[in-house]
């Protein structure tokens, strides 16, 4: 999905959203010791108009895949993926075709004042794809939405775990991304089911096949081969979750030569099998 970031800033008011607002519905919002978590949903296709948020904040991914797009980001958030949004930064954000659901956690000043100290970057969108602090989140997010006894204490707590795993993380300086290695991750996140070679994506840039996806891998922290496996794994279980078209044809839609194909790289990529995940949902 194409977004014309000039055109829309012609005929689209900047709007502002000030703490604890944000577009969508909002399913349940709490505030404890200077921390607010809201649980927000959002319609499949649709998006929201230009606009920039007054506080830094976290946004955990639960359910569905969304852009961020601004003059600089263009950014694909998918499930178990965490987004820390800055202030002050013009964005739209667009739903890709299923339902999103969200976490936000948004802090007051002395808890930003820790985060920042904890060198934690608020400064540029940053994505955060790493399995424990995914974990950490939807922990978070299960205490949020069935408390238990001391429910706030934990909750303090989790969020002050995240936050230290955040800081011990590498995020490393902002890495300016080529513009071809750009142009490569959105051909695939764009048309993941074409057979996609190394060879052909390199021969469209005039790059030699292993330093592409040495590059690739330096900025987008895996192999174009694995990226792409991740893409289409990731649009299998949004099919499982929300249709009910058969394996085969789900492993066609989705870039697999067949069901048999796509069962074996699930295995390998979710570490279960794919009628083992299915049942669960």
């Amino acid at each position: 999905m194409k977004f014309n970031y000039a055109i829309t800033q012609i005929f689209f008011k900047l709007e502002t959203l000030r703490s604890g607002e944000y577009y969508g519905i909002t399913k349940k919002a709490i505030s404890i010791g200077g921390i607010s978590l809201s649980e927000q949903q959002y319609a499949p296709l649709s998006s929201s108009p230009l606009h920039y948020h007054q506080n830094e904040h976290f946004c955990f991914a639960l359910k569905g895949t969304f852009q961020e797009i601004g003059k600089k980001d263009d950014l694909l958030i998918g499930e178990g993926q965490l987004l820390i949004y800055p202030k002050d930064r013009e964005h739209k954000t667009v739903i890709r075709e299923n339902a999103r659901t969200c976490l936000f956690v948004e802090f007051d000043t002395l808890w930003l004042e820790k985060l920042k100290d904890a060198k934690i970057r608020f400064d540029d969108f940053s994505v955060v794809d790493n399995q424990h602090i995914s974990h950490l989140f939807f922990r978070i997010f299960n205490e949020f939405r069935k408390p238990g006894n001391a429910s706030n204490l934990l909750l303090e707590g989790l969020v002050l775990e995240s936050a230290v795993e955040l800081s011990r993380r590498d995020l490393g300086e902002k890495k300016l991304i080529p513009y071809q290695v750009k142009k490569i991750r959105n051909l695939l996140q764009e048309s993941y089911a074409e057979k996609w070679t190394l060879d052909n994506l390199a021969t469209r840039l005039g790059f030699h096949p292993v330093y592409l996806n040495k590059l690739f891998k330096q900025y987008f922290g895996k192999t174009i081969h694995l990226y792409l496996e991740d893409l289409r794994i990731e649009r299998v279980c949004d099919k499982l979750k929300n249709t009910s078209d058969p394996i085969t044809n789900i492993a066609f839609e989705c870039g697999f030569n067949d069901a048999s194909h796509l069962c074996k790289v699930f295995a390998k990529r979710k570490g279960l099998r794919l009628m083992e995940y299915k049942t669960m949902m």
